[in-house]
């Protein structure tokens, strides 16, 4: 006779080889934190594409304060995007 845990255990060693595709394992522990990871990044980016087009437009813009606020805000966003993405994917090392 097996133990719950045993059962539990070999459940999850199937899912893992369903899941093998050549060789890399798309198990996902936290696909949450990987998605949020991919929105803090792709935030970033259009900060960035945002302080490009107000660099365009003729506006009463402080343009010095813009652009050091915007490598701030996108250097946070890049950091904790690339920590949860780094979060999700330390079980696949």
């Amino acid at each position: 006779m097996s133990t719950r845990r045993e059962r539990a255990k070999a459940q999850t060693v199937q899912r893992v080889k369903a899941l093998d595709l050549g060789g890399s394992k798309l198990v996902e522990e936290h696909p949450i934190a990987k998605k949020m990871g991919d929105f803090f990044i792709d935030v970033a980016k259009l900060i960035i594409g945002g302080v490009i087009l107000a660099g365009l437009m003729k506006q009463d813009i402080d343009y010095q304060f813009l652009f050091w606020l915007s490598i701030l805000v996108v250097s946070i966003f890049i950091t904790f995007g690339m920590y949860l993405i780094n979060f999700a994917n330390k079980d696949k090392r």
